[in-house]
């Protein structure tokens, strides 16, 4: 829906859709004893977790069929400013498809219930994302997902009003 929103073509629009359901394939290569842990991860751990977009592109990279979105999958963690990881790359380096997985897979890991923590609400996530605004996430990604979001909570109150 937000890829649709910054209007890419349909092609685009199931590239990223699918690089959005591939995107954490590469945790299969990060134990479960550190993805389950319940609390915060040491220095030794953390590094391990942020290979796991590494892992991503390598196991995508693969399979034929998915060649054509393992880049955009494994760029999920990566920011404008080049402080993301496990690439480092900047704002130069991630085209529009990337910057869109990547402020949409931060809005699922804010808004999801996490084995550490619960999801957070919606002021709240707005926050964090408004936070980075230019510098981290880009500005287009961010109105696009804004916009979805008002989309899809206007329809919720219209459809709890028709019940």
């Amino acid at each position: 829906m937000v890829a649709r929103r910054c209007g890419l073509d349909a092609l685009e629009q199931r590239r990223i859709y699918r690089a959005g359901l591939l995107h954490d394939i590469g945790k299969l290569g990060v134990s479960n004893l550190i993805l389950d842990k319940d609390g915060p991860l040491t220095d030794e751990e953390r590094e391990k977790v942020e290979q796991h977009p590494r892992y991503t592109l390598d196991i995508l990279e693969r399979v034929s069929a998915f060649r054509g979105f393992a880049r955009t999958a494994a760029l999920h963690h990566e920011k404008l400013d080049g402080s993301g990881y496990p690439f480092g790359y900047d704002g130069e380096e991630l085209d529009l498809s990337a910057r869109i997985l990547v402020v949409s897979d931060i809005y699922d890991a804010l808004s999801s219930d996490r084995p550490y923590r619960k999801g957070m609400v919606e002021p709240v996530i707005t926050g964090i994302l408004e936070r980075d605004r230019g510098t981290r996430l880009c500005p287009i990604a961010l109105d696009a997902l804004h916009a979805v979001r008002e989309e899809l909570a206007t329809r919720s109150r219209r459809d709890l009003g028709t019940m």
